[in-house]
Parts: structure tokens; C-alpha cells; sequence
């Protein structure tokens, strides 16, 4: 068991050491292990409108992993996703809404706690109603701490992150609500953790189009396991897959995806969970773990893409996440026999609003 235990450590130790180096002059940030830090910078980025239905609207950076954000027209308004990096980004995202519609906007959900999915929210009119997971309202409280990590990821410019200050939200919620926008019903689900503890989808069933957040990024992308665990993130998944019928994703990084992109996320949080399981017992170095998981090869892009390093630098961020869960089980397997884990692929039964708040006054 000591064994097991000092293996695990050693491999955490080296895949956190192997991750992504900070930008240059940048001291690395307890919440962003060994300075792995995604390019979030949206300096110069034009977000561009792109209709996937009648009233339904995707904003897309366009650019590596800046936020992408979009938006739902019903009769009596409009519902934002996420309100990006700073003030500057959001009154992008109001401009864009006005070119499309001069009905006000009546909510914003964030899809995640993280402050380039929620430093612009004070921008927003004073009547726009914003609505989160009551995790994520928790952990926005930590504007400071936020901040400094945020500024890593736009390479310590203190401009990019100037004018923001905390918003927090005005409605929480715990697994569903729905928000009737006038001939049009939004659902906002969470189906458990993954990215972060309150990850949120945004969904518009007649449109069949989801906004995941950092809960599925970009097509090519694999899962980013920065607070969760992989199995977690597994079960999830597992339930989101069951219970929505998603063809188009608007991911919160990245380009637009696909609904498979979910089986894909299953197969790949599989293979890690069993190729990390496995070379642990069997005393795996660190290349050799991370050379025999198939997942790499799968979601690997060209080799020319301009996120290339970041991927495979993500690629052993999620093995270290799946070490470090081994180590808090004290080193003993969680799965049958055989390698399985069982998958429980159900929501929680909810339905309708799930008595967080009494929301049904703020929609009606």
C-alpha cells in the first residue's frame, strides 16, 4: 500500500511539473497547478454572431480558447449565456443582441464560476436577472483570488481586467429550472460536477442546441478536469448524454461541436480512468503512462494547430487529476474486477424548478 501511495505522489508530482509553463515573468498560481494556464486573453477579438435557429444565436470567439458566449430571443426577452472575461466583452455580447432585437435582456446564466464566464456581469442592465448553480454563486465570492488567476491567463495584463468588479447572481438553483421567455422555455440543468463543482448546460429543446461551458469545450477538445475527478466527470457526462437530445454544442472554449462529442467525452474519460489505474499497479513512469493512454491519440488535432502543446499538456493535467483521486482512495482501485465502473446514466429525477429558490415569480 506505502508503495501504491509514493507512486501516485511521484506521478502527480512529475505530471504537474510537466504541465504548461506560465507566461514569462508569471509566478505560478496555487489554482492553476504547475502554471498550466489556458491563453484567455480576448485583446482584439471581434465575437461573431452565428444563428442556429429562430431566436437562437451563438457568439464565437473564433480564437483559440477565449470565451465564446450567444444568445435566446423569446417574445417578452432575451437570455444571455455568460458574460465574459471583462466589461469591454460584454458590452460586445449587448451590441450584438441589438443587432438582432431591442427586447430587454431579461437573464444571464453563467455557466461557471470562473471570471472570464463571469467578470462581465456587472455590465449588464441592473434589471437583467442573473442566474447561476448555487455552487458557482459560492465560489464567485473569491473575486480576489479569481482575479489574480484570471490575470495569468491573459499573460499579466492588468488592463485586460481593469474595470471588473463582482456581480454575484440574483437566482440560484440546484439540479433544473426552466425560464419561460415568452413562446420560448430555456432549461438550465446541472448534471453534476466536472470542470468545476456547478457546471451548467443551457438548453433550448426545439432547437436541439446546448450551451456546455467548460463542461464539454470545443470539438477536438478533451475534457478539462481542473477541479473534479474523472470519474465524476464520467457520471456526468453519462447523464447529460441521457437526458438531452443535443445536436449542435456551443462549447464555452473552442469551436462549435456536435452531440457525439459526449460519446466521445465517455470514451475518453473511460480510457483514462483504466490507463491510469492500470500503470499505477504496475509501477508506470510517467512517459510510459501517458504514451500507452489511447485517449491522446484519439482527441489529438493536427499537428499544426495552434493548441497542440496545450492539448497534450491538458491530455496529463487530467491523468494527475486521476492520480491524485487514486491517492484519496488511498490507493484502492474503485472499479469491478474486470475494470468496469458502473455508469449511472439518470438524471436526478427532477422535472421542473427544484425549490432552490422561488424562482417561479422572478420568469413569470
Amino acid at each position: 500500500m506505502k508503495k501504491w501511495k509514493r507512486n501516485v505522489a511521484w506521478m502527480e508530482f512529475a505530471l504537474v511539473l510537466s504541465a504548461a509553463s506560465p507566461p514569462a515573468g508569471a509566478e505560478p498560481h496555487p489554482g492553476i497547478p504547475g502554471g498550466f494556464v489556458p491563453p484567455l486573453d480576448p485583446t482584439g477579438i471581434e465575437l461573431k454572431t452565428k444563428r442556429l435557429a429562430p431566436g437562437v444565436y451563438a457568439l464565437l470567439a473564433g480564437h483559440g480558447a477565449v470565451d465564446n458566449s450567444g444568445f435566446v430571443v423569446g417574445d417578452r426577452g432575451v437570455l444571455v449565456i455568460d458574460a465574459h472575461i471583462n466589461g469591454a466583452m460584454a458590452r460586445q455580447i449587448q451590441a450584438a443582441v441589438r443587432r438582432v432585437t431591442d427586447k430587454p435582456i431579461l437573464y444571464l446564466v453563467n455557466t461557471n464560476f470562473h471570471g472570464d464566464h463571469t467578470f462581465g456581469n456587472y455590465a449588464f442592465p441592473a434589471s437583467t436577472q442573473i442566474v447561476a448553480h448555487r455552487k458557482t454563486a459560492e465560489r464567485m465570492r473569491h473575486f480576489e483570488e479569481e482575479k489574480a488567476l484570471i490575470l495569468l491567463t491573459v499573460n499579466n495584463k492588468s488592463d485586460v481586467l481593469a474595470d471588473v468588479r463582482l456581480r454575484i447572481p440574483d437566482v440560484v438553483f440546484d439540479s433544473f429550472m426552466w425560464i419561460d421567455l415568452g413562446a420560448r422555455v430555456v432549461e438550465v440543468h446541472h448534471f453534476g460536477a466536472g470542470n468545476t463543482p456547478g457546471d451548467t448546460v443551457i438548453y433550448v429543446p426545439e432547437a436541439r442546441v446546448a450551451w456546455t461551458g467548460n463542461l464539454v469545450v470545443g470539438e477536438g477538445m478533451i475534457p478539462p478536469i481542473f477541479e473534479g475527478n474523472a470519474s465524476a466527470y464520467l457520471k456526468t457526462i453519462a447523464r447529460f448524454a441521457a437526458a438531452l437530445e443535443v445536436e449542435t454544442i456551443i462549447p464555452g472554449h473552442g469551436a462549435l461541436a456536435t452531440g457525439s462529442n459526449l460519446s466521445l467525452y465517455v470514451h475518453y474519460l473511460s480510457d483514462l480512468i483504466q490507463a491510469v489505474r492500470r500503470a499505477v499497479r504496475e509501477g508506470k513512469t510517467l512517459e510510459e503512462t501517458v504514451a500507452q493512454m489511447p485517449g491522446l491519440k484519439k482527441f489529438a488535432p493536427p499537428k499544426d494547430h495552434p493548441l497542440n502543446e496545450f492539448i497534450a499538456g491538458l491530455h496529463r493535467r487530467d491523468a494527475c487529476s486521476r492520480q491524485s483521486k487514486l491517492a484519496g482512495d488511498g490507493g484502492a482501485p474503485t472499479a469491478k474486477p474486470d475494470g468496469s465502473e458502473k455508469i449511472e446514466a439518470t438524471i436526478d429525477g427532477s422535472t421542473g424548478h427544484d425549490g432552490a429558490r422561488p424562482f417561479a415569480a422572478a420568469v413569470a
